[in-house]
């Protein structure tokens, strides 16, 4: 008889959502040993989870990811480097990253990586599945997009899973866990169930931009900026404190 794992997910079977893509490939980039084994002991009991690769520094993230063509990333939060993501995205690799940490380190460590999830430290086989279940609830949401080359990306929204290209989006609203994301030319928004900081990493870095904890904008589709709020149509966005320095660096590339 099966039993369900303590985050209500029954792991004898398959995750939801996961035969559109099979295995997904992950790497521990850990300098603990014991920290280490113990993720590639988790991993291995997980269905539907592959160990690939374990390295203990930064240097080695980009070639292990590109060469396994890596899904998830486990990382502690120690030997993380902007960096290397930002290279990652540079060749169109998004892949999930898990952070290792404990309540202290995650207050201390600012990153502008796209972390999906923490896992904290002492490593608990319960914390560790239910992180998993969130990744099978994400990846049930929207089909997974590898490369860049692809110039739109699927969305399930409701009953059916839409088809929505880059060059359309306007700008996507956060509320709490889902995503509104308006699309040129439509009246009502496409609602998912991500939150804005998940569906964000679908998105190509280098043509939308966060600028509130609410609010990422198609640099493409803006009509005009003044006294800190950006114009899309009759939408006015604000820009937040925290993300002025990064956006108004970017207008000022483009101008």
């Amino acid at each position: 008889m099966a039993h369900a794992s303590p985050s209500g997910l029954d792991w004898h079977h398959p995750m939801k959502g996961l035969p559109m893509i099979g295995m997904l490939n992950c790497i521990v980039v850990e300098d603990n040993n014991k920290q280490s084994a113990l993720l590639k002991d988790y991993i291995a009991k997980t269905p539907n989870l592959s160990f690939a690769a374990k390295c203990d520094s930064a240097a080695e993230v980009y070639q292990l990811v590109t060469h396994y063509r890596a899904n998830i990333i486990f990382w502690d939060i120690r030997l993380l480097d902007n960096k290397i993501m930002l290279r990652l995205k540079e060749a169109g690799y998004y892949p999930i990253v898990i952070c290792i940490a404990d309540k202290q380190e995650q207050e201390e460590k600012v990153t502008e990586m796209d972390v999906f999830s923490y896992l904290s430290r002492p490593l608990s086989f319960e914390r560790f599945l239910s992180t998993m279940n969130k990744i099978r609830d994400y990846l049930s949401t929207t089909i997974y997009i590898h490369h860049r080359n692809n110039r739109f990306v699927f969305i399930k929204s409701e009953y059916k899973i839409i088809k929505v290209k880059f060059e359309d989006i306007l700008f996507c609203e956060g509320m709490k866990d889902y995503t509104q994301i308006y699309i040129r030319g439509k009246a009502e928004p496409i609602l998912t169930l991500n939150n804005l900081k998940s569906f964000s990493i679908k998105l190509p870095s280098e043509e939308f931009i966060r600028v509130h904890r609410s609010f990422i904008v198609s640099l493409a589709h803006i009509d005009s900026i003044a006294r800190n709020e950006i114009y899309i149509g009759k939408k006015i966005i604000p820009i937040g404190d925290s993300f002025k320095d990064d956006f108004y660096q970017i207008i000022e590339w483009n101008s």
